[in-house]
């Protein structure tokens, strides 16, 4: 739908306004005649006139071609304030600010740009008479819109009677056969073995099928056969690969932002991993739907529900944006999440609804905007998600137990010893502190370490010894006289690097010392040999960061400072001479007997740090906090209330009606809601957005999302008919290679309608019949005689129903990319089959496809070449290309080659196999069936001349052989199944 650009609502009276503009003189009109209105007539009356009205082309509900349209406006206010430039929209409109555009192709000169603000200033003189054209407003009428056939509850319907009851293997046969009987045709046999266990690897896998199993089952003669190979399939791993990837099509699954910064999202991949897991499970699809739609809101903290969220979270999103843009860019990330919801799962255009009234189906922008509200909390970020959360609890209840002692001891004393020390540092403040002497600074480093982390728990050879004497490799004591304490000092260098500072202090008698310290980044203090401090932090230096008390021996005693740096330059700040932060020194000023317990719980806050004794017991609590129990957590980048996006302000997590879409022309608040189209006559909407769970409970709000996921899966009253024609459909078009609807994303006015109404109501029904599990339909649909058929063409057939749309032939389907690119690898024998888990961007790793990162600003190449989509928005149906460089690249390409020469390897272990032999075997691993008579004989002769001209040059037939292997690789039925 084009979103037309956002225009003018009328928000003032227009006695107003009209009031409001002077009386023009001669040469204001003069003015308007001469630089307006030619403007006006040339740029806009297309768009914005009567004619445009009586065209139907009238855009936003704007008239310009009169004075009061003008003054009126449109449908986001007045056009013009006469007077005032700041006030007049249709200037902010012509300069393209705040989302308005106009003219939306090409923006106006800045001289008539000029012109028109000059206008406004002198009071808008307009000598045009005549109204402005009332704009009919046409409703949606929903009542009309639910007879169309898409919006209607899902029919009862029987198989059809037919004439021929021998060619039929399920029902879906008989709505087959009926609609063909009825044009004198007749649809074809069953397609010979190999042709029928290829087609079904393919389908259900993704893969070609070994040479051994395609032998077995050409020469199984049991009645069951085929179904035991469909049963099989169907419960392997490998189905949740094949399948998973035409589900992320849908949901424009991509690990990393887009646009032009392309941030990776490394914890995207969880979200693949479901897909794949609850297909390989047969998770009920209602279920399926409803965990990608409120997972985190549904039940308990595990992981599927987690990971499934991935969905919401999966589209584009741009980080560099300036706090204007933020409000549309998180109305976009919306449409976005309702759009995809819309395509994938209702085979709707919903997005469409955004700016107006969708044109083609009953969908107004009232429900499109109450759906979105449903999501106005929703954020999208990495959390931690603990996979064994008892066992954290029980390691984390035993190291509380064991924390509480340092605790217990540190407030013990802080009731019983630390007020009298306290009075007595106080009394002591008055006599002169006992002198210290304070050696030279030595420095020595930076000491490398591969992280921060490292440099921090490292003990480099200083920490072990301090010999002012030794060097170590290219490191040495360097002394520095000139450094100040009471100075912060930037001078320290190295990244993820440590750096020593030393000093002796030597005191007459043992004593306390209290010091300020600061440090950029973390620090570890040693008196003595003994830590007294340990800071793992990060941020630039500051002075009093940090204060401890040493307990001084009388004598020389050593001080060994360690400063580890992360990154830039670095530093610290070191004074025996703390600074009384002002709010302590005014309690300080006060008299004992006037400070209240506020004041003196502040004073002894601050001056526990200089007290030796709390300074050892804090220290030992916090060394002991560090051995705290951490779960092995895991990122995943899903869906969260209240996580993280383009937030800008109160209305971050609240969604208005928009007037054409702007985010500027805000027209109320939205609550959340559904489409009426798809909710049953007379059913309130309470039924799905009130808690009704607990029988003794009182009714309360259900969280939004929830309620859409429950609205979304209701058969009954909800939108679960419309979820269930549209999965089913998916499923028919991926095995017949064309939907019963062959606009499977929209099934909508303007998609079409469907080729055999009765079979999608019948499969659909079946569906949910069998508790929403799409096993049971690939199987039932893969058991049928129309999946069975052969590809043979018929002449009578072919004159009646060209386009097959009757299907009474099997159509030829070209593999997508992934699938080419798995099947090579599986002929090279070089295939990894290892599953979940990241990715990579190295397209010549040998894991599936699906395991290859999508990056949307670097795509896989080979995947691109071969049509693989982009990722930025929803994908029903992939385009099918036939294009040189796709020849060209298993021709040429480097991977294609290294491949060959796998696969020639593979089918000629040693230099005695006949080239006869060697053709035969590849026959059966590449295309399932052995060679024609003349087939082999042309390939044998091939790999002969091959290696004849390579004689000269070594290795000859092996070389020959990897020739004829990349040749089959380039054959058109290695790459399509008939």
């Amino acid at each position: 739908m084009n979103r037309a650009l956002p225009v003018i609502l009328v928000i003032l009276p227009m006695a107003v306004l009209l009031a409001a503009a002077e009386e023009p003189t001669a040469d204001g009109l003069n003015f308007f005649e001469t630089k307006i209105r030619p403007v006006l007539v040339e740029r806009c009356y297309k768009c914005h006139s009567a004619e445009a009205l009586r065209q139907n082309k009238l855009k936003g509900g704007l008239q310009l071609d009169t004075r009061e349209a003008v003054l009126k406006g449109g449908e986001t206010g007045p056009g013009i304030v006469p007077g005032d430039v700041k006030a007049s929209l249709l200037l902010q409109a012509i300069r393209h600010e705040k989302s308005l555009e106009m003219p939306p192709k090409s923006k106006l000169s800045k001289e008539v740009i000029a012109d028109f603000e000059k206008w406004v200033e002198i009071g808008a003189p307009d000598p045009r008479d005549g109204k402005a054209a009332e704009v009919a407003k046409e409703e949606i009428d929903i009542e009309t819109g639910r007879k169309f056939w898409s919006f209607q509850p899902l029919r009862k319907v029987a198989p059809p009677q037919i004439k021929d009851t021998s060619w039929g293997r399920t029902d879906i046969d008989r709505f087959i056969l009926a609609p063909l009987e009825a044009k004198g045709l007749k649809p074809n046999g069953e397609a010979n073995r190999r042709a029928l266990i290829r087609r079904a690897y393919f389908d259900l896998w993704g893969l070609p099928p070994e040479p051994a199993e395609v032998e077995a089952f050409a020469n199984d003669t049991s009645a069951d056969a085929y179904e035991r190979l469909i049963d099989r399939l169907i419960a392997g791993q490998h189905y949740g690969e094949r399948w998973a990837r035409h589900w992320l099509d849908l949901a424009r699954f991509a690990e990393s932002n887009g646009f032009a910064f392309d941030k990776d999202r490394p914890a995207a991949f969880h979200y693949r991993d479901f897909v794949i897991k609850a297909l390989n499970e047969d998770m009920p699809y209602d279920r399926f739907v409803r965990l990608q739609i409120a997972g985190d809101q549904l039940g308990s903290d595990d992981y599927t529900s987690q990971a499934a969220t991935g969905f919401l979270a999966a589209g584009p999103f741009t980080s560099q944006q300036t706090q204007k843009e933020r409000e549309r860019s998180r109305y976009e990330q919306l449409d976005d999440v309702v759009g995809t919801i819309g395509t994938s799962m209702l085979g709707l255009t919903i997005g469409c609804a955004r700016c107006h009234d969708h044109k083609y189906d009953p969908l107004p922008t009232r429900d499109y905007y109450r759906l979105t509200a449903a999501f106005a909390e929703t954020g999208f970020q990495d959390f931690d998600y603990d996979p064994d959360p008892a066992a954290t609890k029980v390691a984390k209840d035993k190291f509380d137990k064991a924390h509480k002692t340092f605790v217990d001891a540190r407030v013990k004393f802080e009731k019983e010893h630390l007020p009298k020390r306290l009075d007595d540092w106080l009394n002591a403040k008055s006599k002169p502190p006992p002198l210290e002497k304070l050696g030279v600074w030595q420095v020595i480093g930076p000491f490398k370490a591969a992280d921060f982390k490292v440099a921090y728990n490292e003990s480099f050879a200083p920490e072990k010894e301090v010999d002012l004497e030794k060097t170590y490799e290219d490191l040495k004591w360097t002394p520095q006289p000139d450094w100040k304490d009471g100075q912060i000092h930037n001078t320290l260098t190295g990244n993820n690097s440590a750096n020593y500072l030393f000093r002796t202090i030597e005191v007459a008698k043992k004593a306390p010392l209290g010091i300020s310290l600061g440090r950029d980044d973390a620090i570890k203090v040693f008196l003595n040999g003994k830590q007294v401090l340990a800071k793992e932090v990060t941020g630039g230096v500051a002075a009093d960061q940090d204060k401890v008390t040493l307990k001084l021996n009388a004598g020389t005693n050593q001080l060994l400072v360690k400063i580890i740096n992360a990154s830039g330059p670095s530093g610290f700040y070191f004074s025996t001479r703390p600074n009384i932060p002002k709010n302590i020194q005014d309690i300080l000023n006060l008299a004992a007997d006037k400070r209240n317990d506020g004041q003196k719980q502040a004073l002894l806050k601050w001056y526990s740090p200089l007290d030796p004794d709390w300074a050892s017991l804090s220290q030992a609590e916090q060394e002991h906090l560090k051995e705290q129990p951490k779960p092995k957590t895991t990122k995943i980048f899903a869906a969260r209330k209240n996580g993280a996006t383009y937030n800008f302000g109160a209305d971050t997590r609240k969604v208005y009606f928009l007037a054409r879409g702007n985010s500027n022309a805000k027209q109320g608040l939205a609550s959340p809601g559904f489409l009426r189209v798809l909710t049953s006559v007379n059913t309130p909407e309470e039924r799905w957005l009130v808690s009704t769970e607990a029988a003794n409970a009182k009714p309360g709000p259900r969280p939004p999302r929830a309620a859409v996921a429950d609205w979304l899966t209701d058969h009954q009253k909800g939108a679960g008919h419309l979820l269930a024609r549209v999965i089913v459909n998916r499923l028919w078009q991926h095995h017949m290679g064309r939907g019963i609807v062959t606009t499977p994303s929209d099934f909508g006015k303007q998609g079409v309608a469907p080729s055999h109404p009765q079979l999608l109501d019948f499969l659909a029904s079946e569906l949910i019949r069998g508790g929403w599990k799409l096993k049971p339909i690939h199987k039932l649909i893969m058991l049928s005689a129309v999946y069975r058929q052969s590809g043979e063409s018929n002449p009578a057939a072919a004159k009646a129903d060209p386009d097959n749309q009757l299907m009474w032939r099997r159509r030829a389907v070209r593999l997508d990319a992934e699938a080419i690119r798995d099947t090579l690898l599986a002929v090279s024998g070089t295939l990894d089959k290892t599953m979940f888990g990241k990715g990579t961007l190295n397209q010549a790793i040998p894991r599936r496809s699906i395991y290859l990162t999508v990056k949307r600003g670097n795509l896989i190449p080979m995947l691109q070449l071969f049509d693989a989509p982009d990722a930025i928005q929803s994908i029903g149906h992939r385009d099918v290309t036939t294009v040189p460089p796709q020849a060209l690249a298993l021709m040429n390409s480097l991977l294609a080659r290294q491949l060959a020469e796998k696969f020639a390897k593979r089918i000629q272990p040693s230099s005695s196999m006949s080239p006869e032999k060697v053709v035969d075997s590849a026959y059966a691993i590449a295309l399932s069936r052995p060679p024609t008579d003349a087939e082999r004989q042309q390939m044998a002769d091939f790999i002969k001349k091959q290696a004849a001209s390579y004689s000269a040059e070594g290795k000859a037939m092996e070389r020959a052989v990897a020739d004829f292997c990349q040749l089959m690789l380039c054959l058109n039925e290695f790459i399509f199944i008939d």
